[in-house]
């Protein structure tokens, strides 16, 4: 009935080809949609945050090449996500079962845990955090890059 026997719906368009238009259609709707909901923020209504973020088990090299002052990049997108303010390392621990057949913590060689505090700046609204239009929350999980390193890491505290 809508349909004729060359699989076009009212004779006009075939099924397929509705179906591809339909859904770019969508994903331009969802764009825009998405763009919208930024709403219209400038530098001006930015506000300096410090956020901590968390590692384990990574190498020497990379705890080491750390330092005070790199700027951090959200890997993915390549925006600025913060500048490392201080960094707490200690040796990476993990429960085992001595020969004794008690259950302990020891030190993995070579492994270690690490906290990092950042400054960044982020647009702060009802809606949550945004750094560099990434939203943020306690426990998001982030890739984030310098021009020396890339690590991923956790998001432990946030404070504004």
């Amino acid at each position: 009935m809508f349909i004729d026997s060359k699989g076009k719906l009212f004779g006009m368009i075939n099924i397929i080809d509705l179906t591809v238009i339909l859904f770019i259609g969508i994903l331009i709707a969802g764009g825009a949609y998405k763009l919208s909901s930024l709403k219209n923020m400038s530098i001006e209504d930015q506000k300096q945050i410090s956020v901590t973020i968390e590692f384990e088990e990574e190498t020497k090299g990379l705890v080491d090449a750390i330092k005070e002052g790199d700027i951090l990049f959200d890997s993915v997108r390549g925006t600025e996500f913060g500048r490392v303010i201080g960094k707490n390392i200690k040796p990476h621990q993990e429960l085992v079962i001595n020969k004794d057949g008690k259950v302990e913590y020891k030190e993995i060689p070579e492994s270690f845990d690490g906290q990092i505090k950042l400054n960044s700046m982020a647009f702060i609204d009802e809606d949550g955090i945004l750094i560099a239009t990434k939203p943020i929350y306690i426990g998001s999980e982030i890739r984030l890059k310098s021009n020396m390193y890339v690590f991923d890491c956790k998001v432990s505290n946030i404070e504004y």
